[in-house]
């Protein structure tokens, strides 16, 4: 064997043993750079983990502090509907006593305006005078012109004249209801469709003076006269 094919096979085996080696070394650094990015993904896995451990963490403690403030609220609401309860129930307790301060208003009112016609008769006397003693008022004289007496019946006098003094006692004293009384009864049997005001006026103002301690019974006759004459007429 020549020294050429010596020096030939020498490479060969030289070129051989580098390239084992090339690769080996390149194995070994592909290997590592493996080893590499799996650690990485490891560790970013970890991290992860860690992270959502920590989510975790606080999930349950918003979870659980939703829990508080829901309990809470609910007690809030609870303790917001007592007091709804209690404000209604106060507000309906001072609506009462102002309708009950406004009624006896009302009433305190009738009886200084109606009181002392509540206890007046038909001729607006406060007593029925004796045989042989004469009422005298500016009211009850101008009621005895209106009226007339037939049978122990009071009606009111049929003429003309007798209006224009009707209309007078009611402008001098509006509060005596027997003066709408007459003029009602008067227009009715005139046939003039305007009765029916005057009675309901009437009626308005007996209402109040029949519910009048001390008023004169004939205040709750003429009272029951007037409905059943609007009732009838209606």
């Amino acid at each position: 064997m020549n020294w050429m094919s010596i020096l030939g096979l020498c490479l060969i085996v030289f070129g051989t043993i580098f390239s084992f080696f090339g690769i080996y070394y390149s194995d070994k650094q592909s290997q590592q750079q493996l080893t590499n990015k799996i650690q990485q993904k490891n560790e970013t896995i970890d991290s992860i983990n860690t992270n959502n451990i920590k989510l975790i963490n606080q999930n349950t403690y918003l979870l659980n502090s939703s829990t508080h403030v829901y309990e809470t609220n609910k007690n809030l609401v609870s303790q917001n509907n007592d007091m709804l309860g209690k404000i209604q129930k106060y507000q309906q307790d001072i609506e009462q006593r102002n309708k009950r301060i406004e009624s006896l208003e009302h009433q305190v009112n009738n009886i200084k305006e109606y009181g002392y016609y509540a206890t007046l008769d038909i001729y607006g006397r406060n007593f029925t005078p004796d045989t042989g003693i004469k009422f005298n008022s500016d009211l009850s004289n101008r009621m005895e012109k209106i009226l007339t007496e037939v049978n122990g019946k009071t009606f009111v006098k049929n003429g003309n004249s007798v209006l224009p003094e009707i209309d007078v006692v009611i402008e001098k004293y509006p509060n005596f209801p027997f003066g709408y009384w007459a003029k009602y009864n008067l227009l009715k049997t005139k046939g003039d469709r305007n009765w029916r005001e005057c009675a309901k006026k009437a009626a308005n103002i007996f209402e109040i003076t029949t519910s009048i301690n001390g008023h004169n019974s004939m205040h709750d006759e003429a009272l029951k006269a007037v409905k059943t004459d609007l009732a009838a007429n209606h």
